[in-house]
């Protein structure tokens, strides 16, 4: 009887206000407090208030945990946030790659440096592999101030080379996720996240997090910039090329395409006089005194040039010399890349470093020659047009269409008021006579330099330059060998007579080689060419050349 009272009991509890409250919010609860009544002799009831308080502090857990442990980690620990699209991912991702833990990761992306990994597009080493691979070519090994020669054929060496290439270098990354390294005695973590929500035509977007323990980021800092130096130092003294490319979302950035070995300004054929004078108007704007002057009288810090002349005379290369000479970064733009309009080509200016090289080549093909009178006054700028000259606007843009670059568009850029300053523009074209006066008048270009063809002088100085080192090395039996051996005195002083002898024939097979060739008709590309065919030959050069001169003359009659 006492059983059925307190069953009963229990079901009246059961039925009670705060049990059809608690069935209402749990599902299922009436069935489980019978149970615990019934089998486990526990009346769940009487804990309500800390099954509730236990609820209710889970929930408050829940929601405040993650500022909890963000104000925590603000306060014990320090970390920085590298983005892709910011040049320091470059510098930190080739850094990393290059660090011996990770060697000893479980967890790694690998990947071929060509496919998508921006920070190893213009990775040199393959270079350096077959510089050293060319000496072992030229045969001549040094051991102990004695030289052995080496007999390697040509069909050794391109085996060589060609089981190379079959292998393409592998870069190990950091795979997703969290990483853990020491780095100058203090423990570093590395996360590496992607955004996964991003759209797939907008391609990849990666973040790079480093942190540290401590309120103190000094050793970030340091990490940072030891990346940074291991990104720049691995180029020397080549010759940085960046060029426009447009981004998955359509905007435009510079990416760094290449780096080359600087061309030695003697190796442009122009006018010594016109090429020391061109240098010299650089080196004077970029001296930290003439900045000055510029800011002192209120004059916008910028400086333009305009090479023209007909194709293949050098104008390109002498750009390309001069930014080698001067150590400066060269950006590359044609102002007819697709997408291209003016409010992006604003934004890469704007994003150009204070002291660089920017190129626009064939200026007079992309369609903003329209001209906004017909007709222009002359000056001593030998690219303005004479008098009452029409200017030609075939080919024009139309200047309403937004996706186009116009003439006032560019000069705006050029020399608007929010235009960049610090930096070097340069300008090439074949047809000066079809540039408006606006985009030639001081300020906008205040240089030009004319290319022509080739003059006497600057045949000889091309030939002389082709066949300088021809006794560099074993070559053919038609020209000498150059055999240096160290600690030799008699060596030595015979092989300086052999350069002497060089030197004598080199001069008289130019003289040849130049009363062969009608100046003022060809250019440097077109002599250049032909003697590429005979790189190690030049007796062969001057020998066939006058039949090449007229084979060129009836190739351009026809």
């Amino acid at each position: 009887m006492a059983s059925n009272e307190t069953l009963g009991g229990s079901i009246a509890d059961a039925s009670s206000p705060d049990t059809a409250l608690l069935e209402a919010l749990v599902p299922g609860y009436r069935i489980i407090s019978h149970f615990f009544m019934s089998y486990l002799k526990i009346d769940i009831n009487g804990y309500l208030q800390i099954l509730i308080g236990f609820a209710l502090l889970v929930g408050c857990i829940k929601y405040l945990h993650p500022t909890a442990m963000e104000n925590i980690s603000d306060l014990i620990i320090s970390t920085a946030e590298i983005r892709m699209e910011d040049e320091v991912f470059n510098y930190m991702m080739y850094w990393i790659s290059r660090q011996s833990h990770m060697k000893r990761t479980s967890r790694f992306l690998a990947s071929l440096k060509f496919k998508h990994d921006p920070w190893a597009d213009s990775d040199e080493s393959d270079f350096e592999d077959e510089d050293s691979d060319d000496e072992s070519w030229d045969g001549s090994k040094s051991r102990n101030n004695t030289t052995t020669t080496t007999t390697t054929t040509f069909d050794d060496y391109w085996a060589k080379m060609m089981n190379r290439d079959k292998y393409k270098s592998i870069n190990f990354t950091p795979s997703e996720g969290s990483h853990y390294f020491r780095y100058r005695g203090h423990l570093i973590k590395l996360r590496r996240t992607e955004e996964q929500n991003r759209p797939r035509n907008f391609g990849r977007n990666e973040r790079l997090w480093l942190s540290c323990l401590g309120k103190n980021p000094e050793i970030l800092r340091q990490l940072l910039l030891e990346a940074q130096k291991a990104y720049i130092e691995r180029d020397g003294n080549r010759t940085l090329i960046y060029r426009a490319k447009r981004d998955y979302d359509r905007s435009f950035s510079w990416i760094r395409c290449m780096s080359r070995s600087p061309r030695p300004m003697s190796s442009v054929i122009l006018n010594q006089a016109q090429k020391q004078e061109f240098v010299d108007d650089m080196r004077e704007y970029l001296h930290p005194k003439t900045r000055r002057w510029y800011f002192d009288r209120g004059i916008p810090y910028r400086r333009g040039y305009l090479l023209h002349g007909p194709p293949g005379t050098g104008k390109t290369s002498l750009c390309f010399a001069a930014a080698g000479l001067l150590r400066l970064k060269l950006y590359l733009l044609n102002l007819k890349t697709n997408g291209l309009d003016e409010e992006s080509m604003s934004s890469l200016f704007a994003s150009l470093p204070r002291r660089c090289i920017v190129l626009l080549e064939d200026i007079d093909t992309a369609g903003i020659t329209k001209t906004r009178g017909k007709t222009v006054t002359p000056g001593d700028n030998p690219a303005i047009p004479a008098p009452n000259t029409e200017i030609s606007t075939e080919g024009d843009f139309d200047e309403s269409s937004k996706d186009t670059i116009t003439l006032s568009g560019l000069l705006n850029v050029i020399d608007g008021v929010a235009a960049s300053e610090g930096r070097i523009l340069v300008m090439t074209t074949n047809h000066p006579d079809k540039l408006d006066p606006a985009l030639l008048r001081p300020g906008r270009v205040d240089m030009s330099i004319s290319f022509g063809y080739m003059s006497d002088n600057d045949i000889k100085e091309l030939f002389a330059s082709m066949y300088r080192f021809i006794g560099n090395g074993p070559r053919q039996a038609n020209g000498p060998v150059k055999e240096k051996v160290e600690n030799d005195e008699d060596s030595t002083r015979e092989q300086e007579k052999r350069d002497v002898s060089l030197d004598a024939r080199i001069s008289n097979l130019c003289v040849s080689f130049a009363q062969a060739i009608p100046t003022g008709e060809l250019t440097a590309a077109e002599i250049q060419g032909y003697l590429l065919n005979h790189k190690d030959k030049p007796e062969a050069a001057v020998a066939g050349v006058a039949q090449w001169v007229e084979e060129m003359r009836k190739n351009r009659e026809t």
